[in-house]
């Protein structure tokens, strides 16, 4: 392990964690997030579910902010009252309250095809989730089933046949049923969920919204196109004696500004692409509000690009 992740790790030791105790922790968390997070995003994130403070004068303040800028599903789900026509990379958290009848069915190449669909609802709303081929043998899941809490991840939204916003899950997206970690304020929040109170707030087709409105209301943004200005370019160094960058871009899009920040050797990546004024396309971006200025800012993840265009 590296200086950075012992010291979290010792921190949590410290706290009253057992190594054995610890350590299915970070491995039930890894499997969880399937690769998103690095192991000191998967400490950081066990402290701050269980209470546990780990900020200290010991551990470079910089670390932390490098490690909140983390994938964490949690910071990607949105209720299903935010459902908008055309969104991607959506994750939902909900309650699986009605099961439909899955089929197949042939493709115009002869392929054989499937598809199966379920609705889920959350205490906001419900919405159709609809997955197809390999995805749609979830239907045949035993354990799949009315009133099992169920995690969506990677869909996105489309207008179904009866004028009415679905869920699609895309290909490389993901289905947890029963997802682990939840809060039992969030799974007694879910459990009370039922199809009656849902259906009286039945989600409808929403006009698209400006970008800016897209961009300050979510919490995920998968593509944005602008224009850049580099605004600071900053050399770090943490308590291990690591270096690490922090690149901040100022984004012009439809005549308003957002601050784009970028960690570590992506940082040194991007600086390397950008020049004032370039046309850019960006994605996977996180919106963060600024603790300090409390504007919103877009903040580069492990899966974000960025292209001149």
């Amino acid at each position: 392990m590296s200086d950075s992740v012992e010291e979290l790790y010792q921190k949590l030791l410290d706290s009253g964690f057992s190594e054995a105790e610890l350590e299915k922790q970070v491995q039930n968390k890894a499997e969880e997030f399937g690769g998103f997070m690095s192991k000191q995003g998967i400490l950081f994130v066990i402290a701050k579910e269980k209470g546990i403070q780990l900020r200290s004068p010991d551990i470079d303040p910089h670390l932390y902010e490098a490690l909140e800028e983390e994938i964490d599903y949690d910071d990607f789900t949105i209720d299903a009252s935010e459902l908008k026509e055309g969104m991607t990379n959506i994750v939902l958290l909900g309650k699986i309250l009605e099961v439909f009848q899955s089929r197949e069915f042939t493709r115009k190449d002869d392929s054989m095809g499937a598809v199966f669909s379920f609705l889920l609802g959350d205490s906001t709303e419900s919405v159709k989730i609809v997955l197809w081929d390999d995805h749609a043998k979830a239907g045949k899941n035993e354990y799949f089933r009315v009133n099992e809490l169920v995690r969506v991840i990677g869909g996105y939204s489309k207008t179904g046949k009866t004028d009415e916003l679905e869920v699609h899950l895309g290909r490389k997206g993901k289905l947890v049923l029963s997802p682990k970690n939840l809060s039992q304020r969030t799974r007694d929040k879910l459990k009370s969920v039922n199809i009656e109170q849902t259906s009286e707030r039945s989600h409808k087709t929403v006009p698209k919204e400006s970008l800016k409105e897209l961009i300050l209301q979510n919490k995920f943004v998968s593509s944005v196109n602008g224009t850049v200005k580099i605004e600071d370019f900053k050399e770090l160094e943490l308590k291990s004696g690591e270096k690490s960058f922090l690149l901040s871009l100022l984004l012009e899009v439809e005549s308003f500004a957002i601050r784009v920040k970028i960690w570590g050797m992506e940082a040194i990546e991007c600086l390397k692409l950008v020049s004032d004024g370039d046309s850019v396309s960006i994605t996977n971006l996180v919106v963060k509000e600024n603790s300090y200025t409390s504007e919103k800012e877009l903040v580069f993840t492990k899966n974000s690009t960025l292209k001149v265009l």
